[in-house]
């Protein structure tokens, strides 16, 4: 801004209602006298010739866009499509083209584990791009989890929380957070939820049978692997599956009966994931928060009733089916849901304005 000797124009990008929002300086740079013009209502993202083609195709196929201007970018598509423009000749609409392919995915036994059950039930694209894809953004929650499942398989085998903490300072510094300060922060934040976990390990009333129990089950021709984090016993010797989170999001609780990680753990005691442990009915499942979705000073406890106990105690099995079916391919639907603020694939993602692109 210095630089300016006769005019300075400050330009951004962003809506009221988005998640991309201008910066709040810029209206303190203005001041009084100047008042912010709005020029991009038409939202129109016109930066290269892709985003053109995208836009020119969208208008020309959408039934809602007035004749006449369905014509014009028509007749732009044409000129574009003749320069040998990619993507502006009707050939190139993939909408327009068969599937490559009607057959599953992959000719081998197929495989889940619970996590990927919600991930798929939650979106398919993502799904695809994020885990079969491997467009994964793995980042610092993945290095909370592993100090966390850490600390729980130490404080099971009975270490007090000074030698938890020396186990932690071990494992930091492998961790890679890009930045010294940054690293100290971090391991402020990981300290705290160690506290929040240790303060409720110590004070659960249930039996502790197992810590980071892996195990292997089919259900008809699909396979269901995974690792339960804490695996306990109630008073009736049943067996609830407890999940540590250290995220910052947590589903709402009204959602927790149809939550499908847990859903599948309990289905996998009843088809004797853990029967070696002397478990064969579920009791139940747990999310322990202990990440910023937790509460302030403890962890935050969600609960999921017993299969027994629902109106519909097949429906975990249901899920499996289902999600087992459409991993075969060949679509997969992109689906807005809580976890798409955070999704490593939304610029791919047709169903919103980044990746609106994509579906054009």
């Amino acid at each position: 801004a210095t630089r300016a000797r006769r005019l300075l124009v400050v330009t951004a990008a962003g809506s009221d209602d988005g998640e991309q929002r201008p910066s709040r300086f810029l209206a303190e740079l203005a001041g009084e006298d100047i008042t912010a013009e709005q020029v991009a209502g038409s939202a129109r993202r016109w930066l290269s010739l892709p985003a053109l083609t995208a836009d020119l195709r969208r208008n020309a196929s959408d039934p809602a866009v007035p004749a006449p201007l369905r014509r014009l970018a028509a007749g732009q598509l044409a000129r574009l499509a003749a320069a040998g423009v990619r993507g502006a000749h009707p050939r190139q609409w993939y909408q327009l083209t068969t599937v490559s392919g009607l057959g599953p995915l992959t000719d081998s036994p197929l495989r889940v584990s619970p996590s990927v059950v919600e991930k798929f039930a939650q979106c398919g694209l993502r799904w695809l791009l994020e885990v079969a894809a491997g467009a994964r953004n793995e980042g610092v929650a993945r290095h909370f989890g592993t100090i966390i499942h850490a600390a729980a398989v130490l404080a099971a085998d009975g270490a007090d929380e000074s030698a938890i903490g020396v186990r932690i300072d071990e494992i930091w510094h492998h961790l890679d957070f890009g930045s010294p300060w940054y690293s100290e922060r971090q391991r402020e934040q990981a300290q705290a939820m160690v506290e929040k976990f240790l303060s409720w390990h110590r004070d659960h009333p249930r039996d502790l049978l197992a810590t980071e129990e892996s195990f292997r089950v089919r259900t008809g021709d699909v396979e269901v692997t995974g690792r339960v984090d804490r695996l306990e016993g109630d008073s009736d010797g049943r067996a609830v599956v407890v999940d540590l989170k250290t995220g910052s999001a947590h589903p709402s609780d009204t959602e927790m009966d149809r939550h499908p990680q847990l859903g599948v753990y309990q289905l996998c005691v009843a088809l004797g994931a853990f029967e070696h442990l002397g478990l064969t009915e579920p009791g139940g499942a747990e999310l322990v928060q202990v990440g910023k979705a937790s509460l302030k000073t403890a962890v935050r406890v969600q609960q999921q009733r017993a299969l027994s106990e629902d109106p519909e105690p097949g429906w975990a099995a249901e899920l499996v089916r289902t999600v087992a079916a459409g991993m075969a391919g060949p679509l997969f639907e992109a689906r807005a849901n809580t976890g798409c603020r955070n999704c490593p694939v939304k610029p791919c993602c047709p169903v919103h304005p980044e990746g609106a692109q994509v579906g054009s």
